[in-house]
């Protein structure tokens, strides 16, 4: 696999006005990165990290005042025409408003693609199979206006593929959608990125979705990254204890029965109804794993599940960018 992206040493400086002086804030602050061709990549950070700065200098909207950034091979200051040729880009927001409310859906594409000097007869066979891939053929031409907010966003991908480029950078694709929308986005960007082989890079705030769609991340803070990997190693870099979690359904005797096992060194339950979930911190989790299995059964319970305790992302992102936390392993 080669790259799609790289960054090398990106510094992007804005100027910023508070109480009369201006002050020279750095957005991007040697920011460096790589995303193989085909992948699935996260990028987080806070608010103010750079993310959407960085986003912007590979869309060519942003000039970085030094560094370099190639998309698709395509250096993003001097080659400008065909970076943008090879992305879509999609920008998360409320409501659809990067649409256009008094066409159509198909007529939006068919403006869309236009603007991407698609040739009509190729434009209409891929507007009618981005109709059926995103299950919009049934109401291609109402008017947009009489959209639901979740066909507004499958409106939206299918805008950002209809010139088929291999790169989508999607900047907080499921900001404001409801649960059952913001679930259809995720399965859709999955088959998008497996069925079509698209990259995407992708940004959110939602440390859950970001775990369960993404291969690997990088966290961004104060415009450099800070962490990268696939989201169980930066998980375990942030790990400072061994832990067991498991769940039984049984009497409450049976926590007192693990609490007494010489492997056990805490205690904490996580959820307690007709399913308890407790987590034990261990001195050996292999050793634990077992003694726990055994001494739920003994004490009469049903042991649904024992495995070891990973952090969260999302835990590992709060460790990481305001704790500091950070280890090697």
């Amino acid at each position: 696999m080669g790259y799609v992206i790289e960054a090398v040493e990106l510094r992007k400086y804005f100027v910023k006005k508070e109480d009369g002086v201006k002050r020279r804030i750095a957005a991007l602050d040697g920011l460096s990165l790589t995303v193989e061709d085909g992948e699935f990549f996260g990028l987080l950070g806070p608010n103010g990290a750079g993310k959407t700065t960085f986003t912007k200098v590979l869309c060519t909207l942003v000039i970085p005042d030094s560094g370099t950034a190639r998309v698709n091979g395509y250096d993003v200051v001097r080659e400008a025409s065909k970076v943008r040729r090879s992305i879509g880009w999609l920008h998360g927001e409320t409501g659809g408003r990067a649409l256009y409310w008094r066409l159509s859906g198909r007529d939006n594409l068919r403006f869309y693609a236009y603007l991407q000097n698609v040739p009509s007869d190729v434009a209409e066979k891929r507007i009618k199979a981005l109709l059926e891939f995103f299950e919009l053929e049934d109401d291609a031409d109402r008017l947009v206006k009489d959209y639901s907010t979740g066909m507004k966003v499958k409106l939206m991908l299918a805008r950002t593929l209809i010139h088929s480029p291999p790169i989508l950078l999607l900047d907080e694709p499921t900001v404001g959608l409801d649960p059952p929308s913001a679930r259809e986005t995720r399965l859709l960007l999955k088959d998008i990125n497996r069925e079509l082989g698209t990259t995407i890079l992708f940004t959110s705030h939602n440390l859950n979705e970001v775990e369960e769609l993404c291969e690997r991340v990088a966290i961004i803070h104060r415009g450099r990254i800070i962490a990268e990997g696939p989201p169980i190693e930066i998980s375990m870099k942030i790990r400072s204890r061994m832990e067991v979690e498991f769940e039984y359904k049984g009497p409450e005797g049976v926590l007192d029965e693990v609490s007494k096992l010489p492997s056990v060194k805490a205690m904490r339950v996580l959820s307690q109804s007709d399913v308890t979930r407790a987590v034990a911190e261990v001195t050996s989790e292999n050793e634990a794993m077992c003694e726990i299995a055994k001494a739920v059964v003994s004490a009469g319970g049903e042991l649904l599940s024992v495995k070891r305790r990973v952090p969260s992302l999302e835990e590992a992102f709060i460790a990481i960018t305001e704790g500091g936390q950070l280890e090697e392993g």
